[in-house]
């Protein structure tokens, strides 16, 4: 309950950072106080959601559901066909023979979906940040100041240009990040359906959600796709290779250099080492945490470290 709590308060200022440059622009644009803006986001936000879903939803539902409920066949179907393709190598098949892939696949998912289902606890968590978060976006300047004067005065104008370059560093990323992962989430989807993968939908969900993990997500996914194919369609496993490696070269030569230009770099490395922390003690909403944390270390690291070590 303490680890919720922690990441819904971290979610939420995070919420708050990113909500309040939109309030000013409906505030300049419309005339509206930001309390009001807050509401029309709101409403705008849970309009767009519910259209959405009502087209989208139901499919992505139906295919978790009927794959949730085809692992025992797909495990033993899958099973099979290792042993035929890997007949001829007894030592390969005495380890595929001892491997529980039901259990393994099952697990999978249910890691991956972490936190992310509707339980009471999940959802009085997102309602407790989006609350903070509008609460910081609203009275965003009432708690800027705030936070400044907390520093000592003669370093409270060097405070305030460190909080808003790590608000800008946030935002830049976020911005970047969320159109990456639509747009390669969009093409997997788009190119797994024109293939004839038969959980098309649901793959390029977790291709968007888990490709804010440079590298792990995506394989992740390719491996998890490729066994449910393998165990329902052997034909089409080549297929879905080519769906992803496409993905990627469109990724890596297209979306990331239009959309990271000039935007928040954050290494690989680190940042696979600090969403493994995060993902061990608060789960997966902490592997979505762990970006925007890296990025305001990186920032500090730059702005408050290298000048007291260079002099």
């Amino acid at each position: 309950m303490s680890s919720l709590v922690v990441i819904a308060a971290l979610i939420g200022i995070g919420i708050g950072v990113l909500l309040s440059p939109l309030l000013d622009l409906i505030h300049k644009k419309l005339k509206l106080k930001r309390g009001y803006g807050a509401l029309l986001f709101i409403l705008g936000v849970a309009i767009l959601t519910l259209t959405i879903l009502a087209f989208f939803g139901w499919i992505i539902v139906d295919q978790a559901n009927a794959l949730i409920a085809g692992l025992p066949e797909y495990s033993t179907q899958l099973r099979g066909t290792l042993e035929r393709l890997f007949d001829r190598f007894p030592w390969m098949l005495e380890q595929i023979k001892d491997f529980d892939f039901a259990a393994t696949l099952q697990n999978a998912f249910q890691f991956i979906l972490k936190g992310a289902q509707a339980s009471v606890v999940a959802v009085g968590g997102a309602i407790f940040a989006l609350i903070i978060g509008i609460y910081l976006a609203v009275d965003g300047d009432y708690y800027f100041n705030g936070a400044v004067r907390a520093f000592p005065p003669k370093l409270r104008q060097r405070a305030s240009k460190l909080l808003v370059k790590c608000s800008h560093v946030v935002r830049v990323w976020f911005k970047a990040q969320l159109i990456s992962m639509l747009i390669v989430g969009l093409i997997t989807t788009i190119g797994l359906w024109i293939v004839g993968v038969q959980y098309w939908a649901l793959f390029g969900l977790l291709t968007a959600i888990l490709g804010i993990i440079p590298y792990v997500g995506v394989m992740i996914v390719v491996v998890v796709v490729s066994l449910i194919t393998l165990a329902t369609d052997p034909s089409q496993v080549p297929w879905v290779i080519v769906v992803f490696l496409v993905t990627q070269q469109i990724e890596g030569n297209v979306v990331l250099p239009m959309v990271m230009k000039g935007k928040a770099e954050i290494p690989e490395a680190l940042l696979i080492i600090v969403m493994l922390f995060f993902g061990f003690w608060f789960g997966l909403l902490g592997v979505f945490v762990a970006p925007p944390l890296v990025a305001v270390m990186i920032c500090l690291y730059r702005e408050l470290y290298l000048p007291a070590i260079e002099g």
